[in-house]
């Protein structure tokens, strides 16, 4: 490289060369690495004061043992040259820097990081990993102060059910960030009961592995709950004593956040009290609540925007591809035999419409509702799972054709509403704004529902926005 022509480049030559350097950076790794005063001094306050003032003004080595040399070596390329190479910089490293450019005062690097934080986040590999990264978030900063990352974390792990994240994903200090941060005007597509049974589960899962598979077997998954069995649950089988108060210790910061009165009576009654992990005093208030209030408040806290709704790269077949931030997807052509996909919207109440438009037609389309457990690497109208309208007109479920509804709609650029009324359990479907009536042999949805799409090659679903 031809040395004057570029003075960040050249300026980068002395990061961490100890030919140039007049000292040594002790990080907490035990790694040592090199930087030079002067320029050191000129561009943090911080190291002004640590290498020129006090006993430390002629001190080669300076340590700093909270601060790993990955994020050191992250600070000394923007003290050196005011920008940060991505290149190399893993999502892990970028998190633990955060910290670091804080501890530093450097603002403009905070601000860097920050958007490099929330760019990877969106990256397919990383998005897997949400849980996971909002956990070493709150473990490397501090949850309730303002934080860019870490908010980004919260709004995106909030849209996953915590019923679908392992219980040692997500750690209970991430649960109660999650839960802190939570407001009636922001996405939260759990249930009030959900959340109460993933601290327990992961209380239990870090007491003994006896305790995780005594509550595992007294806490069903949420869409697993049906209330007419809950009357014949025997509710004076409590468990241990001493492990349930133990829970109730590890639970504790968690159960602060929690809203019981949106946790219907019969449950609390025939599942959680009987646990004797839950205070008394929340549970009676809960009961009062509902006793008293003629609307009762919706098992969910916050409010799913319908604008928020996307494609779910956590429920999507391998094959296909998902792009314009979730609301397109569409099949390659090596993808020859029909595959599925679902919005990340879990729906249990309410009436919802959800609006599709096909670009790209293929033989066939097909678009409805799934409950949990669809294979997304076939066709959803194949399984018990999925109930869906094909292209032809026809309504499929469980390997079915049933009545025919609608008309074929074969070519491209065909809009399709479906309307589903989870208090009726009911779904009907619109074509080019024509709608037809509900399909009637439908009599056995689940009690929770998402919408779904099969398609293949050269299928392209377009989710719209409820304006449209």
């Amino acid at each position: 490289m031809v040395r004057g022509n570029s003075l960040i480049d050249d300026l980068r030559l002395l990061i961490n060369n100890p030919r140039y350097s007049d000292l040594e950076i002790r990080c907490k790794d035990d790694l040592v690495l090199y930087g030079n005063r002067v320029i050191l001094a000129a561009r943090s306050e911080v190291f002004e004061r640590i290498l020129f003032t006090g006993t430390r003004a002629s001190d080669k080595q300076v340590s700093f043992p909270k601060i790993e040399a990955s994020s050191m070596k992250v600070i000394l390329e923007y003290l050196y040259t005011g920008t940060v190479l991505e290149k190399g910089i893993t999502i892990e490293d970028a998190l633990k820097t955060l910290p670091a450019a804080d501890f530093f005062q450097l603002e403009n690097l905070q601000d860097l990081i920050s958007e490099y934080n929330k760019k990877m986040c969106e990256k397919e590999e990383n998005r897997n990993r949400l849980p996971e990264l909002l956990s070493n978030a709150v473990q490397l900063m501090s949850p309730l102060a303002e934080n860019g990352v870490v908010d980004y974390l919260v709004d995106s792990v909030a849209k996953i059910p915590l019923d679908s994240i392992g219980f040692n994903r997500l750690s209970l200090q991430g649960l109660q960030c999650l839960l802190s941060k939570r407001n009636e005007e922001k996405t939260f597509n759990s249930s009030e009961y959900s959340v109460l049974r993933y601290a327990i589960l992961s209380a239990a899962n870090k007491v003994s592995q006896e305790a995780f598979s005594i509550l595992e077997k007294r806490l069903p998954p949420w869409n697993e709950i049906k209330e007419s069995a809950l009357q014949d649950i025997d509710n004076n089988n409590s468990i241990e004593k001493t492990l349930g108060a133990s829970i109730g210790d590890i639970i504790n910061p968690v159960i602060e956040h929690i809203d019981f009165r949106r946790i219907k009576g019969i449950i609390l009654a025939k599942i959680i009290e009987p646990l004797d992990i839950i205070p008394y005093n929340k549970i009676m208030d809960s009961y009062r609540f509902q006793v008293c209030k003629e609307n009762p408040l919706s098992e969910y806290y916050g409010y799913f925007r319908i604008s928020d709704i996307r494609w779910d790269r956590n429920g999507c077949g391998l094959g296909l591809n998902i792009s314009e931030y979730g609301r397109t997807v569409n099949a390659p052509q090596n993808i020859t035999q029909h595959q599925s996909v679902r919005t990340n919207y879990l729906m249990s109440s309410g009436a919802h419409e959800f609006r599709i438009l096909i670009e790209k037609n293929c033989a066939y389309a097909f678009v409805g509702i799934c409950g949990e457990g669809l294979n997304f690497s076939t066709f959803a109208g194949y399984q018990p799972y999925g109930w869906v309208l094909s292209s032809s007109g026809d309504c499929v479920h469980d390997n079915d054709n049933g009545i025919h509804i609608t008309p074929t709609f074969q070519q491209d650029n065909v809009k399709i509403i479906v309307h589903l009324n989870m208090d009726d359990k009911t779904v009907a479907f619109s074509v080019n704004d024509t709608r037809y009536p509900p399909v009637a042999s439908w009599n056995n949805l689940p009690r929770n529902l998402y919408f779904v799409a099969s398609l293949r090659y050269p299928g392209k679903f377009k989710i719209l926005p409820p304006e449209v």
